[in-house]
C-alpha cells in the first residue's frame, strides 16, 4: 500500500467511480452515514475506504481495527488497531495467552468514544459488536467479501456473524465494487452504489434504493432517479429540492477541479474542502471559472 494515502481523487481518475458518486459519498460521510464495500478479492476495496476517510474531519477522532495493516490515514487523532498472535496453548476461551483478535478490538474501541470506526475486513463475531455500535449512532465502515446485498445479507445472518436483518437497518449504504474487463483490460469499478433504506417485517425483507449503476456497454455511471440520502439531508437542513441539487452540483465541480488540477495531496484536498466549507460561494465561483477556462461543464 502507497505511503501517501489513496484520496478520491485517484477513484475519479482511475475511473472507479464518477465525480457525481464522489459527491455523494462526500455528502455521506458528512453525515455519518455507516457504509460497507463489498467485492472479491482485489477488486479495491480497501484503496476505495482508504479514499472515503478523506471526507472524515480533519478533528474527528477515528479508531481503526486491522489484521494486517493496510488503512492509512492523515488525521491527526487517529488510533490505528491491530490484532496479534498469542502463544502457548489454547485456553477454555479457544485463545492463547496474550492473543488480541478484532472482537477484542471492536470492545476496546467503543470505550474510547470514537466518532468514527473502521474496520478493515469483517468476518466473524465481533461484526455483530460492529453493528450494535451502528445501531447506537456510531458511524462505521469496513469491506467484506462479497459480490451482491444478498449474499452479504447471507453471511451476516450466516456462522460465525449471526447478525439479526432487524439490526442491518443500522448500515446506511453498499458499494458493490469488482474487477473488470473494459476492452482489453482489466480494471475496477464500483457497478453498484445501494441504500439500505429500511426493513419489511411481513416479509423479512430489507428495503433497499440503487443509486448509482455501472452500464458495461458505455463504461459510464447511471443515476438511477432517486436518493435518500438527499432527503434525509433536505429535511435535516430544511432544504428545497433546488436547493439540495445546487449544493450537490458545488461538490460535483469541486471533484472535477480536484482532478482537472490533479490535486492528490490529502493537505491541499482539506484546504480546499474547508474553504467550501467556510465561503461555498467564493470558492465555487473560483473552481467554476477555472473550470470554463478548461473547457470543462459546470453544474447551473
Amino acid at each position: 500500500f502507497k505511503e501517501k494515502p489513496f484520496t478520491p481523487v485517484h477513484l475519479v481518475k482511475s475511473k472507479t467511480a464518477s465525480a457525481e458518486m464522489i459527491a455523494y459519498f462526500w455528502l455521506g460521510v458528512e453525515n455519518g452515514e455507516s457504509m460497507i464495500i463489498c467485492g472479491g478479492t482485489a477488486s479495491g476495496k480497501t484503496s476505495t475506504l482508504n479514499s472515503l476517510a478523506l471526507f472524515i474531519p480533519p478533528g474527528a477522532k477515528i479508531v481503526t481495527m486491522e489484521d494486517t495493516r493496510e488503512i492509512n490515514l492523515p488525521h491527526m487523532n487517529w488510533i490505528p488497531g491491530t490484532t496479534r498472535s498469542g502463544v502457548g496453548e489454547r485456553g477454555p476461551d479457544g485463545k492463547t495467552a496474550g492473543e488480541i483478535d478484532m472482537y477484542d478490538l471492536m470492545r476496546a474501541s467503543l470505550r474510547q468514544r470514537p466518532n468514527y470506526i473502521i474496520v478493515g475486513e469483517v468476518r466473524g463475531k465481533e461484526t455483530y459488536t460492529m453493528f450494535q455500535a451502528m445501531a447506537t449512532g456510531h458511524t462505521t465502515y469496513s469491506t467484506m467479501h462479497a459480490d451482491s446485498v444478498q449474499s452479504m445479507v447471507n453471511r451476516l445472518e450466516n456462522q460465525p456473524i449471526n447478525c439479526p436483518r432487524i439490526l442491518l437497518t443500522a448500515l446506511r449504504n453498499v458499494i458493490i465494487q469488482s474487477q473488470v474487463r473494459v476492452g482489453q483490460d482489466l480494471t475496477r469499478r464500483m457497478k453498484q452504489v445501494i441504500e439500505i433504506v429500511g426493513f419489511e417485517p411481513d416479509t423479512n425483507e430489507l428495503i433497499s434504493n440503487t443509486v448509482y449503476e455501472w452500464d458495461q456497454a458505455t463504461d459510464r455511471f447511471v443515476f438511477k432517479g432517486h436518493s435518500f440520502l438527499f432527503d434525509k439531508i433536505m429535511e435535516m437542513k430544511n432544504l428545497t429540492n433546488e436547493e439540495m441539487s445546487a449544493e450537490f452540483d458545488r461538490r460535483v465541480d469541486l471533484i472535477k477541479y480536484m482532478v482537472f488540477r490533479d490535486i492528490t495531496d490529502h493537505h491541499k484536498i482539506w484546504e480546499l474542502i474547508n474553504q467550501y466549507l467556510k465561503d461555498p460561494d467564493k470558492t465555487v465561483t473560483k473552481v467554476r471559472r477555472e473550470l470554463q477556462e478548461g473547457g470543462i461543464a459546470v453544474g447551473a
